[in-house]
């Protein structure tokens, strides 16, 4: 895709991404409060975890990592209200996917390199994943020996859960994921395009429109953040667009499109790409809109 095309996507996209905010705004305007959510009853299960997987999307799409911790902590608490085991067990598995998703949005490498998720024991590779491509993200920008060794770590551990559960699973899903983050950190770039690519087949498969399934991690972005960590910028650009074309208020991939098109020598472009990203999050909490600043 040539720079002209793609700006003229960008200003297609930035139409729809006006209506961001507010969209989501009408959304979180919608969600009970987080001690609302009490999932006392099999009844009631199902219309209660899908209000909690989808205002706490609303709040992460906006920025609002503070609304979403606490209903995440909320939802929590209510797991002991939950007298049917099997409720309470999927209750926690959706807080578990939740929760990840965020460390991930994050990109607080460091800091989830050590991060243990709640109710992890619910959802086996939740756990592994943020850890494990948390480590290989922090070990590439530290050059952290010690960082990738644990990166490797819990790679095994997936490696176990992917073979107990087959090659269309989360935990497939999460191996491939940390694979490539591991062969990112090596500068193994072909390696990681990859598992990365595979990564998305794999999701691509198991999205049933579920909504429970809340999507925790996406490969491509992934790639394209260490493509651009590893100075193939232009290729970064060029996923980044991708994802955009899909989803254009994903604020994480305009703000590595913003870098890649700095580092390309797009001043301009660069700036638009974060305007952009911050009408998206312009009710964000300091820690993510710090990311508009700093990046991942």
């Amino acid at each position: 895709m040539t720079l002209g095309l793609a700006l003229a996507l960008a200003s297609i996209l930035s139409l729809g991404q006006a209506q961001g905010p507010s969209t989501t705004a009408a959304a979180a305007a919608s969600c009970p409060a987080p001690a609302d959510l009490l999932p006392v009853s099999p009844a009631v299960f199902d219309a209660s975890s899908l209000t909690l997987v989808r205002c706490t999307q609303a709040d992460l799409d906006a920025g609002r990592w503070v609304a979403a911790d606490a209903r995440l902590l909320s939802a929590s608490r209510s797991a002991l209200l939950i007298a049917d085991d099997a409720s309470r067990r999927a209750w926690q598995a959706v807080i578990a996917r939740l929760a990840a998703r965020r460390a991930i949005d994050a990109g607080r490498w460091t800091t989830s390199a050590q991060a243990v998720l709640p109710h992890e024991e619910a959802l086996p590779w939740a756990g592994p994943l943020v850890r494990g491509l948390s480590s290989a993200r922090a070990a590439w920008a530290a050059q952290d020996a010690a960082l990738l060794a644990q990166a490797r770590r819990e790679l095994d551990v997936l490696n176990g859960l992917a073979r107990d559960v087959g090659a269309v699973s989360d935990a497939e899903l999460a191996r491939l994921v940390v694979q490539g983050a591991v062969a990112g950190a090596q500068y193994e770039r072909d390696e990681m395009q990859l598992l990365m690519e595979s990564a998305r087949d794999v999701a691509t498969r198991l999205d049933d429109g579920d909504e429970r399934r809340v999507r925790v991690v996406l490969p491509r972005e992934q790639q394209a953040d260490l493509l651009r960590v590893t100075d193939r910028y232009a290729a970064a650009a060029e996923i980044y667009r991708e994802i955009l074309a899909a989803e254009p208020a994903r604020v994480q991939s305009r703000v590595g499109l913003a870098d890649a098109y700095r580092r390309l020598g797009y001043a301009k472009e660069a700036g638009i790409a974060l305007d952009q990203a911050r009408v998206l999050w312009s009710g964000a909490d300091p820690e993510a809109a710090a990311l508009l600043t700093s990046g991942r």
